[in-house]
């Protein structure tokens, strides 16, 4: 009650916090009654006292008292400068001598020159001095105490001056009757703002426990703002086998983490510290314990005190090992996939942190497989969402069979599930682990009168080799599943640090691909397409163009697949349709102009809307206007396909089936699509020239499909004049190629392409 230290305890601190702001409270009354008091001494003195004293004296005390209103009235009023410039016990202890010391004068300079009625103000003066401190210095009974002896050590100097010891005895009981007075009124008012402050403790848990459904959890949990565990309630410490004694006072990263491992591992501790820092409520953060193997759901929030101080936090722990796996209630519901039952997003994470922690502890090892369904998107479109829903639990069942006790089985979203294994992980077991889920993913399903059939992709990714944390892990799997995808569907592939390189570049070459439609860096090429036989202009193809101000040109290859992944593809798609037709439009030949399409552009009615837009623009005639699409487009098999094709024939447009033989498509699809016009892939053309017999009779077979359909025919890639007579000897339309001419810009100020190259190839 005398300590003039700050709590540690909450408890203390709270009381700490009423007895500062009751003093701050009364500190502007209690300075103006010491000014009165001051100033009624002054007038009594005027004329036996010197004037300068007195005005002196009176002056330095009302400076004092002023300057100590203005404080208390600032720290009452603004937040922000309490905040900055906090009071404490010593400060106003410090400030209440002062004042005190203050009438120290009267008595020791003044009481031998003046006469009986000087002697007597002063003497009401102390008295009422005397009676009033204990009034308004109550709240902290260490300033009490320095104001009542330092004003009684007056009171004595005056008795003393006057020769009276009875004065000075009557003076000495009357104070000591006051100090006991202000130390029981201190702890009538200590145990008045605990009892308080206990009743809304009360009140906080029990609004705490409802806020965050913590009925039956472990139990609470208190900090200081400092975040030293203050409290454990008997229930958490039992539960987490905590020994009371060792873990108060105690740091919560000590508790939580000992050895500063977990938080590199675990994005729940990561998380949880997070809002710590922040102050920002939490609410089921889920941890994984140091050593036990236990799970915790922490979930708290700060606490204020009434001028906006961070005084610590308190929350709920929930022992949640079990029932996060097998239990019934909203924990085990969060971490349950609702279709298969299998583990979902938040417990494949939990799992493969686990799995990662036991790398640390006990050197074990795991890794984890991502596996990707190849041609569910089609059978869920086609078959219905029921039948889909369906298959899905059956490769769940599937999965776990497959993996056993080797492992936990997890579905990420839609067609990917996940495998977090924990048995050996050299990679020849990894590798025919993979095979096995591929294999036996891939056998037939038969779900009602349907027999379906599914694949599997995979990127695997090693534990402790390829990330140590699930932040690192995730990704790098997922790096090996796209190159395993790129490579073809049905096989896996193993993350290799050169992918997240390539990743690296990927997204700054996006970040730059982004950078150029901004500032219209790319433009449109073409290149002319001409008769085989006459090697008349027919026709230009626009190429998209990007000169990097850095890297100079770049690829098309290099830069249309990120524009593809990005989701720019309908962006830049529409300005080359419309760069293309208004372009076109002026062209004094009135040749054709060929675009080309992405297959990410057919879904929907946009493409068809670009076209019509583009031609009502720019005028163009649609017959002038030829859009190609390569043979991918058909790899799903999908009718939208076939109708935003028809779609855009009805514009009156011209449709090209682009890099045709590569096997993708089917027959019955190119006579149903109505394309206007074939182009054989330049890889053809270059073997069939080189003598290659296959390549010979496909492009044969081709020409005799075209002719059957009644299309139109050019071979792409020719360089050689060889490669041209043959083209043309074998019945080829029309030709395309540098033979003719390199993709060549619009020549600025004007709408002239320089042909220059299929002019000397024509004059030949």
């Amino acid at each position: 009650m005398l300590s003039l230290r700050r709590p540690h305890d909450l408890l203390g601190r709270a009381v700490h916090r009423a007895q500062i702001r009751t003093m701050i409270r009364t500190m502007p009354l209690t300075l103006a009654l010491h000014s009165f008091a001051a100033l009624f001494l002054t007038v009594s003195l005027w004329n036996q006292v010197p004037r300068v004293e007195l005005v002196a004296w009176l002056a330095f005390g009302t400076i004092v008292a002023l300057s100590r209103a203005i404080r208390a009235a600032r720290l009452r009023a603004d937040p922000d400068y309490a905040r900055e410039h906090p009071t404490s016990f010593t400060r106003i202890t410090v400030s209440i001598g002062l004042i005190s010391f203050f009438w120290w004068v009267p008595p020791l300079f003044w009481a031998d020159d003046v006469g009986l009625m000087g002697l007597l103000a002063m003497a009401a003066i102390y008295a009422g001095l005397l009676s009033g401190g204990p009034l308004t210095f109550t709240a902290i009974p260490p300033a009490a105490l320095v104001y009542l002896t330092s004003i009684l050590t007056a009171a004595l100097i005056l008795c003393f001056k006057i020769a009276s010891l009875p004065l000075a005895a009557l003076a000495s009981v009357y104070t000591a009757g006051l100090i006991w007075a202000v130390l029981a009124n201190a702890r009538a008012l200590i145990a008045h703002v605990g009892n308080r402050y206990q009743l809304q403790e009360a009140a906080d848990i029990v609004d705490l426990l409802r806020e965050f459904g913590a009925a039956g959890s472990g139990g609470i949990w208190e900090t200081d703002a400092d975040l030293n565990i203050t409290h454990i309630s008997p229930e958490l410490a039992e539960a987490a086998a905590f020994d009371v004694t060792r873990t108060v006072g105690k740091p919560v990263r000590w508790l939580l983490d000992p050895h500063e491992k977990i938080v590199d591992v675990s994005s729940g501790m990561q998380s949880l510290f997070d809002h710590f820092e922040r102050e920002i409520p939490f609410h089921d953060i889920a941890v994984p314990s140091p050593d036990s193997g236990q799970w915790w759901a922490f979930s708290g929030r700060p606490s204020y005190d009434e001028d906006g101080h961070l005084v610590g936090w308190r929350g709920v722990g929930t022992d949640i090992t079990q029932v996060r796996l097998f239990g019934s209630d909203s924990v085990r519901a969060a971490r349950s996939d609702p279709l298969t039952g299998i583990a979902n997003r938040l417990l494949v994470r939990e799992l493969l942190e686990e799995a990662l922690l036991g790398l640390i502890n006990k050197q074990e090892s795991c890794a984890l497989l991502l596996v990707d369904l190849d041609r569910f998107k089609l059978i869920n479109d086609t078959m219905g969402h029921a039948i889909g829903d369906q298959l899905l639990c059956i490769v769940a069942q599937r999965l776990e069979r497959i993996v056993g006790e080797g492992g936990k089985v997890g579905r990420l979203g839609g067609d990917e599930f996940a495998v977090i294994w924990t048995g050996p992980v050299d990679r020849d077991t990894l590798s025919a682990l993979a095979d096995k889920i591929s294999v036996e993913l891939a056998e037939s399903v038969n779900i009602g009168a349907a027999n379906l059939h599914v694949g599997a992709t995979i990127g695997i990714a090693i534990g402790g080799v390829h990330g140590h944390s699930e932040d690192e892990l995730m990704p790098s799997a997922d790096l090996a599943l796209y190159r395993a995808k790129a490579a073809g569907r049905g096989g896996h592939a193993f993350f290799e640090p050169a992918m997240r390189k390539a990743a690296e570049d990927h997204r700054l070459l996006e970040n730059e691909v982004r950078k150029a439609l901004q500032t219209n860096a790319m433009r449109l090429a073409y290149q002319p397409i001409v008769t085989a036989r006459g090697r008349r202009l027919v026709a230009r193809e626009a190429l998209l163009r990007w000169r990097h101000p850095v890297r100079g040109d770049i690829a098309p290859h290099v830069f249309i697949p990120v524009i593809e992944d990005s989701g720019l593809i309908h962006q830049i798609g529409d300005w080359v349709i419309h760069e293309a037709c208004a372009e076109a439009a002026h062209w004094e030949d009135e040749v054709h102009v060929a675009v080309n399409i992405s297959a990410a552009q057919l879904p929907g009615d946009r493409l068809a809307d670009t076209v019509l837009d583009a031609l009502n623009r720019s005028g163009l005639d649609p017959k002038r206007l030829e859009l190609e699409v390569t043979e991918t487009v058909f790899l799903g098999e999908d009718a939208d396909t076939l109708a935003s094709l028809e779609r855009l024939r009805e514009l009156g447009v011209r449709l090209v089936l682009d890099d045709f033989g590569q096997g993708y498509s089917s027959f019955g699809y190119l006579s149903r699509a109505h394309f206007s016009k074939i182009k054989i892939d330049q890889n053809f053309v270059r073997q069939a020239s080189a003598g290659d017999r296959n390549s010979l009779a496909i492009i044969q077979g081709i020409l005799a499909l075209a002719n059957g359909l009644g299309v139109e025919t050019t071979a792409e890639g020719v360089e050689t004049a060889e490669q041209a007579g043959l083209m043309r000897n074998l019945g080829i339309d029309q030709l395309q190629g540098f033979l003719y001419g390199r993709p060549e810009f619009v020549e600025p100020g004007t709408n002239a392409i320089g042909d220059a190259r299929f002019e000397a190839a024509n004059a030949s």
